[in-house]
Order: C-alpha cells, then structure tokens, then sequence
C-alpha cells in the first residue's frame, strides 16, 4: 500500500467530488459526503457473487464500498478514470482489479459491456442531455436492479403538478442564468418523481421503494417480471419495410403505418 504521507498529499493537491476516506487517515475533503446516500441504497452487506455497474462514477465511492462487499463491480464515467479521481483514488486504495470504461452513458451498450445483477445511476439523469436515452441504456444493462438517484423538482411545483410526469429544462447559465440550475452548464433536466417513476416504468422496471427529501429522489427499482410493453421501438428502432404491390394505382398495395 501508498506510503500515508504520499496518498496524504497527492489528495490535498487534487479537487475532489466525494468526500471519504480513501485509506485509514487519509481523507479527501470533497464537495459532497456520499455516505448518506449509500445507506440509503440499502444494499446487502454481503454482496460475494453479484455484479454491479457503477454508471456515472465519478471519484469512485460508490464502486470501492461496493467491491469492499465483495461485488464484482464495473465503473463508467465521461471522464477516463486518470481524469476522474477513480484512478487516483485505486493508486492509493490498491483496488485496481475494478474495470473502468471512459464512455458517455448515452454510448453504453450490454451487448459490448455486458449486463450486471445491479445497476447505480446516483446524479446521472439530470446531467444528460437524452435523459430518456440515458435510462434505456442504464436499464439495458440490469438484469434485476437498478437504483436511480437525481435532482427532483417536487418541492418547487405545485401541488397538483406534483404527481405529473413533468420535466423541465434547465437553461445554460452563460446564456440565461435565471433557468439554470445552480449555475452549473451541466445541469440539463429536473424531474417530478412521478415523471422518474412513469419513466421507468417505460423502460420496463417497476419502482420497489421511492424517497423524496430535499430536492433529491432515490428509485429502487426491480425488472418487470414477463415482458413489458415498452416504447423503445419507436422512440429509437425503425420498422422494417413492407413490399407494396406491383399496382401502384391499387391502394392495397401501399402499407401506411
């Protein structure tokens, strides 16, 4: 392992998201303190034989403590993990053996990355500019669960809205800084739960538990059981051609759909 006075000083000198200790003394200070939400995730503490895909993981919290548990775990990220903190952090932690893809989550495809028994997307949905898109891919890679975590808009709609699937658009802060969302370009979307809900439900999961506070929703959700009437088709296939007839004055013979 990292000598503690090297690791020490390679954390202070970096900018960090997650705030954790990477190793016993060695403490990133980040923006933000991801334990909250990972107890909230409710995962087993025995995690020997599972999957998971950490889609979106930044600094890679919630990649190491799964691997503590013993998941096999696969972490994605826009950024390549030397940009990221991830490979910062698996230099000083030694957890190198977790596969790492540099990738846009719009990108991701289980035919080339597989599936996995767990699927995180924790503050994903409302950076993306396809939240749509975005999901459909996340979930293509669950074969069981997939937790959602985002950015709610319920406590700033009113109340008969709150139950709408309502999203709305946050405005690049550089050209309209009055609709952006916390003056931050890479926020796109927010959501009402119930449009994270109806959303997932589209892409064929069922919502297990829900939790709104403070501005945040957290979805567990499972696979639907059967085979679930989805819209991927038309919001992302093209339908196949159907021969018309040799009459072309025979209105049998065109197929409009």
């Amino acid at each position: 392992m990292i000598d503690v006075e090297i690791a020490r000083k390679l954390v202070e000198e970096t900018p960090w998201h997650h705030d954790w200790e990477i190793i016993p003394g060695v403490r990133t200070n980040g923006s933000y303190d991801p334990e909250g939400l990972w107890n909230e995730l409710r995962l087993p503490d025995d995690m020997q034989g599972l999957s998971l895909a950490d889609v979106g993981a930044s600094n890679g919290y919630f990649s190491f403590e799964a691997s503590k548990r013993g998941a096999h775990v696969t972490a994605f990220d826009f950024r390549h993990r030397d940009n990221s903190g991830f490979g910062l952090a698996q230099h000083i932690n030694g957890m190198t053996h977790l596969r790492h893809y540099q990738i846009n989550v719009l990108q991701m495809n289980p035919e080339i990355h597989g599936q996995f028994d767990v699927v995180l997307a924790l503050g994903l949905l409302y950076h993306v500019a396809d939240p749509y898109r975005a999901l459909v891919n996340c979930a293509s890679l669950s074969k069981e669960a997939l937790f959602i975590e985002s950015h709610c808009i319920d406590a700033s709609v009113p109340d008969d809205m709150k139950e709408k699937p309502v999203m709305v658009f946050h405005t690049n802060p550089a050209r309209c800084a009055e609709h952006s969302l916390g003056n931050d370009p890479s926020n796109f979307h927010g959501f009402t739960s119930a449009c994270l809900r109806y959303m997932v439900e589209d892409v064929g999961f069922t919502v297990r538990r829900s939790v709104v506070r403070q501005g945040r929703a957290i979805l567990e959700c499972v696979r639907t059981q059967g085979t679930p009437t989805t819209r991927l088709d038309i919001a992302y296939g093209l339908p196949p051609r159907v021969e018309r007839g040799k009459n072309r004055n025979d209105p049998r013979s065109w197929h409009i759909f």
